[in-house]
């Protein structure tokens, strides 16, 4: 069997190889989007815990000066 052979597959080989590069561009944007999400929730977690703590310290001041 030659390499040329191998990668026809008997007449399939588009169809397979196709198959296989769609598969793993959809793992690949699967992979990239999960990375974007994660940092996009980060973020927002990051923003809520600055606003918690300004709250906070809000709180904390107008106790102190009652």
């Amino acid at each position: 069997m030659t390499l040329q052979e191998f990668f026809a597959m008997g007449n399939h080989g588009f169809y397979v190889w196709w198959s296989y590069g769609l598969t793993l561009l959809v793992i690949v944007l699967l992979f990239i989007g999960f990375a974007w999400y994660k940092k996009q929730l980060l973020n927002k977690i990051k923003s809520f815990k600055r606003e918690i703590g300004q709250k906070a310290r809000s709180v904390k001041t107008e106790k102190i000066s009652d």
